[in-house]
């Protein structure tokens, strides 16, 4: 399906050499798709077949602006992924220059779609936008238009304001902008930059280094997760249908932290040690994203976590273990 949405068409990628751009990128370039992909300077990786590589501080307005004028004649849509990121730790002593550079990076984006007439703009989102005192099944309604959160970390704030602005430019501008928000995303390429290691990367870490797995609280919070690959698939499924312009990508099923580290432990073949720190608040009892409007879209059912896992897990050991 993919390649009959997206072959022949020009894409550009921001965060191309990133975790999720990076896939992006590749799944594009193996639907038939021309990608130019967009990075920083000092990420080296190697570029997939069909991806010309182009680096970029998406920080400078004159950058960004030349750039799309040379892509713009070529490109008929933007697939923006890029983002200072970071762990808990990282978010809290960084909140500012994350929220300022996250806002101009955004802005940098959007003007240069809207200025050279790149006529379709995918912003990945993130389940982070919805308010944490969310119960049940959290509908794409249930956002920051119900509840606005301006506490937190300058990451969420920087995602909340993404959407508005892709809100602002469909009205004032008739740009036509999707905005993807994924439950937590993990699968092979997750874990090469230890600052934004999120919690599957993390445990694998832990377990790959001998060392226990610590959980904040009593481990029975639930998370839902969708493998990395599903997520690009789903998206671009949703963009080609083109029948919801904002939507959750998520699986049906969640798991509790302390599940999710035995899982990874017996994906390891190792005795389980996990730490509970119940003096440290663990976060939201369950977050659980509804994915209707995704499954009546996509062709396709997303993989169990358990096969994800073991996929991820696969490559750790094959690519960061030691």
């Amino acid at each position: 399906m993919l390649a009959e949405q997206w072959s022949g068409r020009t894409v550009v990628v921001t965060g191309g050499r990133g975790f999720i751009g990076a896939h992006f990128a590749a799944e594009l370039a193996a639907a038939g798709a021309k990608v130019i992909s967009l990075h920083r300077a000092g990420q080296a990786a190697p570029a997939p077949d069909g991806v010309q590589e182009i680096e970029l501080d998406l920080l400078s307005t004159l950058e960004v602006d030349a750039l799309f004028r040379y892509v713009g004649a070529h490109a008929d849509t933007l697939v923006h992924c890029a983002g200072i990121d970071g762990n808990a730790d990282f978010k809290k002593r960084n909140f500012g220059s994350i929220l300022d550079s996250n806002v101009r990076i955004t802005s940098n984006v959007l003007n240069g779609a809207r200025d050279h007439g790149i006529g379709t703009v995918v912003l990945l989102s993130s389940a982070e936008i919805y308010s944490a005192s969310s119960a049940g099944l959290v509908t794409e309604e249930d956002d920051y238009r119900k509840l606005m959160e301006l506490s937190g970390d300058g990451y969420t704030l920087a995602k909340v304001f993404a959407e508005l602005l892709a809100d602002a430019y469909r009205q004032q501008f008739g740009m036509r902008v999707f905005l993807a928000r994924p439950t937590n995303v993990y699968g092979p390429g997750d874990g090469l930059n230890p600052r934004s290691r999120r919690v599957i990367p993390a445990m694998l870490a832990r377990i790959a280094a001998g060392q226990p797995v610590q959980i904040w609280g009593d481990g029975q919070q639930r998370r839902s997760f969708i493998h990395v690959h599903d997520l690009v698939h789903a998206v671009l499924e949703m963009v080609g249908d083109g029948s919801y312009d904002t939507f959750n990508v998520a699986t049906r099923s969640s798991v509790s932290l302390l599940e999710l580290a035995r899982l990874l432990f017996a994906e390891f073949e190792v005795a389980e040690r996990i730490e509970l720190d119940t003096t440290k608040a663990g976060g939201a009892k369950a977050r659980e994203l509804s994915a209707d409007k995704m499954y009546e879209v996509i062709g396709f059912t997303p993989r169990p976590l358990a096969d994800g896992l073991r996929d991820t897990v696969h490559w750790y050991k094959s690519t960061l273990a030691h």
